[in-house]
C-alpha cells in the first residue's frame, strides 16, 4: 500500500509552487519600467535646468518692413511690371500709369513757353530801339536849348547895348546935341532888341519844355520794362508748372524705393487707382527680425544682446542664431484698439507681455515674414 505523504513534505510541495508562480524581480518588464523611470527622470532634471538657465518663447514671429506702393496720382493702369514672388532691384519699375493726358498738356506748356520767349526778344528789341530813340530826341532837345540860351544871352547884350545907345541919346538930347529923329532911332533900337530878348526867351522856355518832353518818353521805357517782367515773370510760372507736371509724370511710372521681393499685387492693368491706393507691397529679405512677446515674469532674464537660439518649424534641420536688439518699454495691451476695463470689480489677474526683437544671422535670406519659430534666449 502506499504510504500517505507527510506534513512536512507537504508544505514544501506548496513552497515551491508558490515560487514557481511569483514573478522575477529582475524581468524584462521591470527592467524596461525602470529604464523608463530612469530616462524619465533625467529628461525631467534636464528639462528644468533648461528652463532655469534660459527663457522659452514658443509664438514668435518672422517679421519685416512690409513696404505698400501706392499711387500719388489718379490714373488707369496700363501695365504691371512685376510678379508675385519676383525679386526685384531698387529704382526698377514696377507699374506703368497712362501719361497721354499729361504728356499733352506738357507740349502746350512747352509752345507757350515758345511763344513768350519770343514776345520776350521783341519787347527786348523794342526797349533797345526806344532807347536809343529817346536818348537821341533828349540829346537833340538839350542842344536846341543850349543854342536858344545863346540867343537869349545874345538879345541881352543887345538890349544892353540898346540901353546905352538911348541912355546916352538923352544926355544929348537935354543939350541939344543930337536930333529928335537920331533919339528916336536910339528909343525904337531899344525897343526891337527888348522885343528880341523876350522872343529869345520864349524859345529857351519851348526848349526847356521839349527837353522835359523828351525826358518823359523815358516813361515809355518802364512800360516796355515793366512789359518784360510781366512775361519773365509768367515764363517762371510755366516753368514750374512745366515742372510739376514733370515730377507727376514721373509718378506715372510707379518705381520701387529698395531691392526686394515683391509680396502682393492689389490692382491689375486696366483699373483705376486714386491717389493713395495701395498697388504693391514688397519687403527686403535681407531685413528680417523676429518679434516676441514675452512674459513679464521673464522679461528681468533679458538683455540687449543676449544670445538667441532660433529654431524655425520651416527648416527644422538649419540651427540659427541671434542676438536680442531691443527690449520693448510698454506691455502690449496698452497698444489694443479695443482696452479691457474692469467695471464690475471682477478682476483677474493675466499676465502681460512685453515685445522683444531679436535680429536673425540669415545671410541666405530663407526666413520669411509671418514665419513660427520658437526662441531659447540664454537668462542673465
Amino acid at each position: 500500500m502506499t504510504q500517505p505523504k507527510s506534513s512536512k513534505d507537504t508544505s514544501v510541495t506548496l513552497s515551491a509552487t508558490e515560487q514557481s508562480t511569483r514573478p522575477a524581480i529582475w524581468s524584462t518588464t521591470n527592467v524596461s519600467a525602470m529604464l523608463i523611470l530612469i530616462f524619465s527622470s533625467l529628461w525631467l532634471a534636464w528639462w528644468f535646468l533648461q528652463r532655469a538657465d534660459s527663457v522659452y518663447v514658443n509664438d514668435a514671429r518672422v517679421a519685416s518692413h512690409m513696404i505698400s506702393i501706392s499711387s500719388r496720382i489718379p490714373g488707369r493702369i496700363i501695365d504691371i511690371s512685376v510678379l508675385e514672388g519676383q525679386t526685384i532691384q531698387a529704382g526698377q519699375i514696377l507699374a506703368t500709369i497712362d501719361d497721354r493726358e499729361i504728356q499733352l498738356r506738357i507740349k502746350a506748356i512747352a509752345a507757350n513757353l515758345a511763344t513768350l520767349q519770343a514776345e520776350f526778344g521783341r519787347q527786348q528789341n523794342q526797349l533797345i530801339l526806344t532807347e536809343r530813340q529817346v536818348e537821341s530826341e533828349i540829346d537833340a532837345q538839350k542842344y536846341h536849348l543850349a543854342a536858344t540860351k545863346a540867343a537869349l544871352a545874345e538879345a541881352a547884350a543887345l538890349v544892353e547895348q540898346a540901353q546905352h545907345d538911348l541912355n546916352r541919346a538923352n544926355s544929348l538930347r537935354l543939350d541939344k546935341l543930337i536930333a529928335d529923329e537920331t533919339w528916336e532911332q536910339r528909343d525904337l533900337g531899344l525897343l526891337t532888341t527888348n522885343q528880341l530878348y523876350l522872343r529869345r526867351q520864349a524859345e529857351v522856355d519851348a526848349a526847356s519844355a521839349q527837353v522835359v518832353k523828351a525826358e518823359a518818353a523815358r516813361a515809355e521805357l518802364q512800360v516796355i520794362e515793366s512789359e518784360l517782367l510781366i512775361i519773365t515773370s509768367r515764363q517762371n510760372q510755366l516753368a514750374v508748372e512745366k515742372q510739376q507736371l514733370l515730377t507727376s509724370l514721373e509718378d506715372h511710372s510707379v518705381a520701387s524705393p529698395i531691392q526686394g521681393v515683391i509680396d502682393e499685387t492689389f490692382v491689375n492693368p486696366g483699373e483705376y487707382v486714386y491717389p493713395g491706393q495701395r498697388i504693391i507691397m514688397l519687403h527686403d529679405p535681407l531685413d528680417v527680425w523676429i518679434k516676441a512677446n514675452v512674459k513679464e515674469t521673464e522679461i528681468r532674464y533679458l538683455q540687449v544682446d543676449s544670445p538667441v537660439q532660433i529654431l524655425v518649424d520651416a527648416w527644422p534641420d538649419e540651427s540659427f542664431h541671434g542676438r536680442v536688439a531691443r527690449i520693448g518699454q510698454s506691455a502690449t495691451s496698452q497698444f489694443a484698439l479695443l482696452p479691457s476695463p474692469n467695471p464690475s470689480g471682477n478682476f483677474t489677474k493675466i499676465t502681460q507681455r512685453l515685445e522683444v526683437k531679436i535680429t536673425i544671422d540669415d545671410p541666405r535670406g530663407l526666413l520669411k515674414p509671418g514665419m513660427m519659430v520658437e526662441l531659447k534666449i540664454r537668462a542673465n
